[in-house]
């Protein structure tokens, strides 16, 4: 009985597989008779006859955290619109809404702190977040989920960030000033530049004194300038005529 001979070719090989014959590898050996050949494919790519990238036939780890991603947020989105083990119950200005200690919790330290302590919060499972309407409400429940819609959120952004800034939530302040900078006009610059200097919005507020300043869009907001001086903070108003003062250059 003829020994058993194992051959090993550790050397990974790149191949373009179009018809059959190009699965045939040339083997150089001295052995004659029966060889049985194991090939282990790290990976198969599916390309276009256009060309371009290929695309893995087995899912990569990006895949696989997006497609849990979709399944987690399809979850939440359950949850909050079916009230799935709610256990919370919250009274907006106009209406109710069920929600989940845990992910608002997880969401604010402040809810956090309210389930924590023995606050009535804790006592009744009940939130009363009479500032905001039931809406507004609802589009703050949904980003907490992870499930709001963009127009909801271009919608309710300055109410969103009234909450994100009264319960600490962080990332919602970011996304809200994020959003607040990119549609700055001289409809709307003024009410954004009280609304920066309110939450302490540093990014906003270079960017509407910019607008106003640098851009020389002073002078289409005249006439509700003397309005926004009468009721602007002290503080606020010496730093725009500081900036003034900067940007001006004598004849």
């Amino acid at each position: 009985m003829p020994p058993n001979v194992v051959l090993l070719d550790a050397a990974v090989h790149e191949r373009l597989l179009r018809t059959s014959d190009d699965f045939v590898w040339p083997v150089d050996s001295n052995f004659q008779g029966r060889f049985i050949i194991d090939v282990e494919f790290l990976d198969l790519k599916i390309y276009s006859l256009n060309g371009g990238e290929g695309n893995s036939i087995w899912p990569s780890d990006c895949m696989m955290q997006s497609l849990a991603t979709q399944s987690t947020l399809r979850c939440l989105s359950r949850m909050l619109d079916e009230s799935i083990h709610a256990d919370v119950t919250i009274n907006a200005a106009d209406g109710t809404l069920r929600s989940h200690k845990a992910i608002l919790s997880a969401s604010s330290p402040v809810f956090h702190s309210m389930f924590l302590h023995d606050l009535k919060e804790k006592e009744s499972s009940t939130i009363n977040i009479e500032d905001m309407s039931l809406e507004s409400c609802t589009a703050l429940l949904s980003y907490l989920y992870g499930t709001i819609k963009q127009e909801d959120f271009w919608k309710h952004r300055l109410t969103l960030l009234g909450a994100a800034n009264k319960y600490d939530i962080a990332d919602l302040t970011d996304a809200c000033e994020d959003s607040l900078l990119e549609d700055i006009n001289s409809g709307n610059v003024l009410e954004r530049l009280q609304e920066a200097w309110l939450y302490q919005l540093k990014r906003l507020k270079k960017g509407c004194l910019m607008y106003l300043f640098d851009f020389g869009k002073i002078y289409d907001v005249r006439d509700e300038i003397n309005n926004f001086f009468r009721q602007a903070d002290r503080e606020l108003m010496l730093e725009m005529f500081q900036e003034l003062l900067t940007g001006w250059k004598p004849a």
